[in-house]
C-alpha cells in the first residue's frame, strides 16, 4: 500500500485512478508533495552538527588537497527557460575518481575510525549498499588494507554489483530489499566481529552513521566558496535514508538559522519515506515492495540518527516518478545552448526533476507561494551520481526514449 496525499498527487499527463488499497496509474507522471507546518513556527533546530564537527571536517580536508572539490555547475539557460534567477548544480558525478558523492562521506569516516583506533590494518569492514555506498567503502577499505564485504538487495542492477566487486571487496545478494540487506550485514558484523560502516544508523548504532554525514557537509563547504556573496535562495535535496539530505538541511541551519534558505527534500512517489515520516512527526516505515529505478533514494525508513533533528529544518517535501527523473536525466545529457552536460543517474536527476515540477504543476503552487520562488530566485540542487546504471542512462537519453 502506497501512502495518499489527494492534495499532493497530480496525474500530469494522465489519469490517476486512486483506491484506498492503492495507486493505478494510466500515465507515470505523478508527483506527491507536503508542506511542513512544523518549520519556522519559532522552534529553531540547528541540525545534528556541532561547531567543532564542522570544523574537523574542514581541517581533514584542507590537509588533503588531493581529494579535489567537485564542481557546481551553472545552469543559466535552464533557469531563463523555467524563470527563474539561475540553477547552482553541484555534480559529484565524478567525485575523487567515483560516480556518486557517497565517498565523501566514507573517506572522511574511516579517517576518523582510524584515528581514534576503532578502525586499524587488516581488519574487515562490512556495510549495506544499493550501490554507491558499497562502492565507496570498498574503495576506501582496499586503499586502506581492509577487507570488505559488501551486501546489496535484491535485484540490483549488474553494473553495480560488478562495479563493488572491481574495488576488491565480496558481493552478496540480498534475498530481499534494501533494509533486508542491512539487517543481514549486521547480523554478520556481529556473528563475526567485522565493523560495520553504514550510512543509517539506529539505536545504539549511530555514531559512525553520524561521521559520514559530517564528511557529506563538504559539498556546502564547496558550494559556498563557488556561490558567490549571497546564498541561494531554495535548496532542494535527495533524501534517502537522510544522510544527505540531513547534512545539507543541518549545515544550512547552523550557518544561517531562522534566515536559511527555502529547503525541500525530493523522493521518489515510491519511497518517499521522508514525506511521511514528517508528515506523521515521526519515523514511518513504509510498506513494500517499493519499485523504483532511483536505487539510492529505494528506502523504506529515514535513518533514526536524523530524527527528530532534521524535522522541523526542511520546509516542503516533493516525491516525484520514475519517468519525472528519466525526462530530466535526458534533458541534462541534451542541455540547451550555453549550459553544460551533465551525466546523472536516476537518482542524481531527482532533485532537478522535483524543482522543474515545483515550477510548472498548478497544484504545487501552495509550494510555490511558500518558497517565495520568482524570477531572480537562485536555486541549489544536487546530482547525487552518475551514470552508476549505464544501461538506464543510455535508454533514459536515446532520442526516442525506451521505458525505463
Amino acid at each position: 500500500m502506497m501512502y495518499l496525499d489527494t492534495r499532493g498527487i497530480i496525474g500530469l499527463t494522465g489519469i490517476a485512478i486512486i483506491s484506498l488499497a492503492s495507486i493505478v496509474l494510466i500515465n507515470t507522471y505523478m508527483i506527491r508533495s507536503l508542506l511542513n507546518s512544523k518549520s519556522r513556527t519559532g522552534h529553531h533546530d540547528s541540525g545534528i552538527f556541532q561547531r567543532a564537527d564542522y570544523e574537523a571536517v574542514r581541517i581533514f580536508f584542507q590537509a588533503h588537497p588531493e581529494l579535489e572539490p567537485s564542481p557546481l555547475r551553472r545552469l543559466s539557460s535552464l533557469a531563463a527557460d523555467v524563470d527563474i534567477g539561475d540553477i547552482l548544480l553541484k555534480d559529484e558525478s565524478g567525485r575523487f575518481g567515483l560516480s556518486a558523492f557517497k565517498v565523501v562521506g566514507v573517506t572522511y569516516a574511516f579517517d576518523q575510525l582510524f584515528s581514534d583506533g576503532r578502525l586499524s590494518q587488516n581488519q574487515a569492514v562490512i556495510c549495506a549498499s544499493s550501490g554507491n555506498h558499497g562502492r565507496a567503502v570498498a574503495r576506501v577499505a582496499h586503499e586502506r588494507g581492509l577487507t570488505a564485504k559488501v551486501y546489496v538487495p535484491r535485484g540490483t542492477v549488474t553494473e553495480k554489483i560488478e562495479a563493488i566487486a572491481s574495488e576488491g571487496a565480496e558481493v552478496v545478494v540480498s534475498d530481499g530489499s534494501y533494509e533486508t540487506a542491512v539487517q543481514q550485514a549486521t547480523n554478520e558484523a556481529e556473528e563475526y566481529g567485522s565493523i560495520m560502516i553504514s550510512d543509517t544508523g539506529w539505536p545504539g548504532y549511530e555514531d559512525i552513521p553520524r561521521l559520514i554525514m559530517a564528511g557529506y557537509t563538504r559539498l556546502l563547504d564547496e558550494a559556498s566558496a563557488d556561490w558567490g556573496d549571497l546564498p541561494p535562495d531554495v535548496v532542494l535535496v535527495q533524501a534517502g535514508v537522510g544522510g544527505l539530505a540531513a547534512a545539507v538541511a543541518s549545515w544550512f541551519s547552523f550557518h544561517f538559522g531562522p534566515n536559511r534558505p527555502f529547503i525541500v527534500s525530493c523522493e521518489s512517489t515510491a519511497a518517499p519515506c521522508l514525506m511521511e515520516s514528517i508528515r506523521s512527526d515521526r519515523p514511518v516505515s513504509l510498506d513494500g515492495p517499493l519499485d523504483t529505478v532511483m536505487a539510492g533514494l529505494c528506502c523504506a525508513k529515514i535513518s533514526d540518527a536524523v530524527w527528530p533533528s532534521i524535522s522541523h529544518i526542511f520546509d516542503a517535501c516533493i516525491a516525484v516518478s520514475d519517468d519525472q527523473a528519466a525526462t530530466t536525466t535526458r534533458r541534462l545529457a541534451d542541455p540547451l545552448p550555453g549550459d553544460p552536460l551533465v551525466i546523472a543517474g536516476a537518482s542524481g536527476a531527482c532533485s532537478l526533476a522535483c524543482l522543474l515540477a515545483m515550477l510548472s504543476a498548478d497544484e504545487l503552487q501552495y509550494i510555490r507561494d511558500a518558497s517565495g520562488i520568482n524570477s531572480r530566485s537562485r536555486v541549489l540542487v544536487f546530482n547525487t551520481e552518475g551514470a552508476t546504471d549505464p544501461n538506464y542512462h543510455a535508454r533514459a537519453t536515446e532520442p526516442s526514449p525506451v521505458p525505463v
